[in-house]
């Protein structure tokens, strides 16, 4: 190559670093006005979402208003439910109430009192079941302004009581004094000054164990009072308080400030049978009290003293006596049972299923409930007889040698108007509803309660009937905590 071929070959390779030289620096310069444009765009937009005002802030603040609204919504909604749920349970801002026999300001009654295998239960009509009440306060002790045929108001505490595995249901009789007013005629409207088979009965329910009625003003007064005046004062119920002699047995007697128990558990139904094996109650028989269930009859009184004394020892189970059966139906005639509304015969035939009927059927059958609806208790009218702890003389079938014990009576002579003791639905209430009313005598010692499914008229909450101690009867559960 010549030189001059050279010099222009230089000339060209000059030349041409100058173009791309010239082409780097536009492409810089792009570049760095581009990073700017981005920077500012970035600068902005991150103003934007996180500035003082920008889109996070906004966001964070609306969930915020929406987490704190939120909050208050559910406040107020659980406000509003826990109010009426005290509107409804009559405990303002429905506070779970206690439930050791204490009295209540917000119920008028005394607590039921539970043991550690017993829980509170309300009726949830959604599904027909029972579930558990857990404020402790599903119940009401209500004052009937009317008749109760066509279902009442007051709703009597209920608990299932869990033994071998098996749940009873009980139910809730609170310490109460009473008074019977007579009447000369049945539309009652003249009163009697001697006792006749029309009546009312008037209930005072007792703050805890003493003598003071929940009205803080009526001071009641014991059975064995002598200065008592059937005419006008309120008795104790015999059934609450200490003195086994008048059908109580149970709690301290140390007086007029403390004297028996806050109130008895009383099954719910007649007694039913489960046989099971290994069972804890001491006897080849285990007890139960459910609905719609074939009664247990045909044993002897001795059995059915010594079962019901074996269900549940901690929780003093024993067979039903009859101021306990008189606690009953006093509570169920006054306003705040039925009312004077007669209880309906268990009818159901020669099946005996408590409740009226097999199943549930003692959801329909409330006119056959001690408070017309189905917190109330059943089978105190028709279905089977029922006998009772209580016998004319001493009876070692039921467990008394010389006098009369906690868990049965004996009555010392065979006169209704001179020998029947207070509270025990016997002579006070006699012939009322045209119930049966048989005294006890020697060949007939012991005392029965109810009537049977075939009886007429003769079967009710008022009837007393006497048998031997063997028979096709049946039989009731009680239990003192």
């Amino acid at each position: 190559m010549n030189n001059k071929s050279k010099k222009a070959l230089r000339k060209s390779i000059k030349k041409m670093k100058r173009q791309v030289q010239t082409q780097k620096g536009i492409t810089l310069v792009a570049l760095v006005v581009t990073i700017i444009i981005l920077i500012i765009l970035a600068t902005v937009a991150i103003n934007f979402a996180f500035g003082s005002n920008g889109l996070i802030r906004r966001a964070e603040e609306a969930r915020d208003y929406y987490a704190n609204d939120t909050k208050y919504t559910d406040e107020s909604i659980s406000n509003v439910t826990a109010y009426l749920n005290g509107l409804i349970s009559g405990v303002e801002g429905g506070d779970t109430l206690p439930a050791d026999g204490s009295f209540s300001e917000e119920k008028g009654v005394n607590t039921p009192k539970l043991a550690s295998n017993m829980k509170l239960v309300t009726f949830n009509s959604a599904d027909n079941t029972w579930i558990p009440d857990e404020t402790n306060s599903g119940y009401s002790y209500e004052e009937q302004t009317g008749t109760t045929e066509d279902g009442g108001t007051s709703e009597w505490a209920n608990a299932e009581v869990t033994v071998d595995g098996i749940t009873s249901y009980f139910v809730w009789i609170p310490r109460y004094a009473y008074k019977i007013t007579y009447y000369t005629n049945e539309d009652k409207t003249e009163i009697s000054s001697t006792r006749t088979t029309y009546g009312t009965i008037d209930v005072k329910f007792i703050k805890g164990t003493g003598n003071l009625a929940a009205d803080g003003a009526t001071v009641c007064k014991y059975a064995d009072d002598p200065t008592l005046d059937t005419t006008t004062d309120y008795i104790i119920h015999p059934a609450f308080t200490a003195n086994a002699d008048l059908g109580g047995g149970f709690g301290n007697n140390n007086g007029t400030n403390d004297n028996g128990i806050s109130g008895i558990w009383i099954g719910k139904y007649e007694t039913a049978r489960s046989d099971t094996v290994g069972s804890t109650q001491g006897a080849a028989t285990t007890l139960k009290v459910q609905p719609g269930v074939t009664s247990f009859r045909n044993i002897t009184v001795e059995n059915m003293y010594t079962y019901s004394l074996a269900y549940a020892p901690n929780l003093e189970s024993h067979m039903l006596k009859n101021s306990e059966w008189g606690a009953v139906a006093y509570l169920t005639e006054s306003k705040y049972g039925r009312n004077g509304t007669e209880v309906i015969k268990n009818s159901n035939g020669t099946t005996y299923f408590t409740g009226g009927g097999d199943e549930n059927a003692y959801i329909t059958n409330t006119n056959q409930s001690s408070t017309g609806n189905v917190y109330g208790i059943y089978d105190l009218s028709g279905n089977a007889y029922e006998y009772v702890a209580a016998a004319y003389s001493n009876r070692s079938e039921i467990g008394t040698t010389n006098e009369s014990t906690k868990y049965a009576t004996v009555y010392s002579g065979t006169n209704e108007n001179t020998d029947y003791k207070y509270g025990d639905a016997t002579y006070e209430t006699s012939g009322w509803n045209s119930d049966s009313a048989t005294f006890v005598n020697s060949n007939n010692p012991f005392f029965s309660r109810g009537g049977g499914f075939l009886n007429g008229d003769s079967a009710g909450v008022f009837g007393f009937g006497i048998s031997t101690a063997v028979g096709y009867f049946s039989f009731r559960l009680a239990l003192v905590v």
